[in-house]
Formats: structure tokens, C-alpha cells, sequence
């Protein structure tokens, strides 16, 4: 790990722990996702679309679900990633959308909680059962992983291609230039104007 890393991390760890029980939660998972989309980022195509699709109101993967499940299904973060990043946002809701008194008290709270798989540090420095304990350190265990994962996603980065050739489907005259044999055509007007496809399918 780079010391530049460890440094900002310690410092992340430090503010996570004074936050209230409210912000913890909320800040815990912004730093997840912003992760999350920066990883998304390095995988896309460097072109201006990515932008439509991750910010603003209604770009379809710009809340945390759908970039976990996204990230997810291209393989980009694996199950226990998910597993845990899916808990933190679930608890992160259940205090975003409570107008007062929630605390990791709670039940429902409780219970998200004690469901992380992350591992605990042993000894009795560690309040390891409590729940707001449960939810930093199962933090800190994906924020550990997902630190750099744009910078090795973008090593994978998807590039722009051409799938069909470039004079794919075109429009001749079949009097004029005759079908190849075997050649696919779609004729408006018989023997008059065609449309030509080179394309095959993959396993052909």
C-alpha cells in the first residue's frame, strides 16, 4: 500500500469514528460509492457518455444500488464486496429516512449489522459486537479493497470498436451488380433495389 494511501485512510478512519450515528452510516457509504463510480469510470469507454449515465437526477446508474449490482455483474467487485457494500447502504437508508431518534440501538439497525462477513480484530481493545463497530469495520475492509480498483479496472478498459464492416448494409441495383452467391438480400422491388448484409453470426 502506498503511504499516501495509509495516511489518508488513517484520517478517513479517525473522522469515521467521531461522526454520530446518524453521519456514520451516510458518510461510510458516499466514500463506497464514490468508489464505485470511479471504478465504473475506468471500465467505460473514454467518451462523454459515461457522464449521462452516472450523474444527474435521472441517469439510470447514478444511486449505489445500481452501481453495486453494476459493478457486480461486470465483474468489477466480487460477492463478498457487494454483499457488504449492499448491508452499508441498507443501514445508510434506514437512518437517511428516519426524521429523528434512530440510533444503532435499533433493532432493524442491530440486525443489518450483524450480518457483515468482514473480519473482526480479536482482543478487548475492539467493541467487535457492538453494531456501530460492525458497520466501521466492515467499512474500512471494502474501502481497503476498492481504494485502487479504478486504477486496475482501467488497465481493462473497454475500447470502441467496429463490429460490422464498415459498408455493412448498403443499397444497389441487383441488374446492375448481381448478388454474390450465397449472399443474404432483401429485395423492395424484385430485381430492382436490394438490401445487401455481410454480416454472419458469430458461431458461422
Amino acid at each position: 500500500m502506498l503511504l499516501s494511501t495509509a495516511e489518508d485512510l488513517a484520517i478517513f478512519t479517525q473522522e469515521l469514528q467521531k461522526e454520530t450515528d446518524r453521519g456514520l452510516p451516510l458518510v461510510a457509504a458516499a466514500l463506497i460509492d464514490e468508489l464505485l463510480s470511479d471504478t465504473l469510470r475506468s471500465f467505460f469507454i473514454e467518451n462523454s457518455t459515461h457522464d449521462k449515465l452516472l450523474n444527474g437526477a435521472t441517469a439510470p446508474i447514478s444511486t449505489m444500488s445500481a452501481r453495486v449490482n453494476l459493478c457486480h455483474a461486470l465483474g468489477l467487485i466480487d460477492d463478498y464486496e457487494k454483499s457488504e457494500s449492499e448491508l452499508i447502504r441498507k443501514v445508510r437508508n434506514r437512518f437517511a429516512h428516519a426524521r429523528h431518534g434512530l440510533s444503532f440501538d435499533d433493532d432493524a439497525i442491530k440486525g443489518l449489522c450483524s450480518s457483515f462477513s468482514s473480519p473482526l480484530p480479536e482482543g478487548d481493545a475492539y467493541p467487535a459486537h457492538t453494531p456501530r463497530f460492525r458497520l466501521i469495520n466492515s467499512t474500512i475492509c471494502v474501502v481497503l479493497r476498492l481504494y485502487h480498483r479504478a486504477d486496475w479496472v482501467a488497465l481493462e478498459r473497454r475500447k470502441s470498436k467496429v463490429w460490422v464492416e464498415p459498408d455493412f448494409t448498403r443499397w444497389r441495383s441487383t441488374e446492375e451488380e448481381p448478388p454474390a452467391k450465397g449472399e443474404v438480400v432483401l429485395g423492395l422491388h424484385p430485381q430492382q433495389v436490394s438490401l445487401v448484409r455481410y454480416g454472419t453470426k458469430p458461431e458461422e
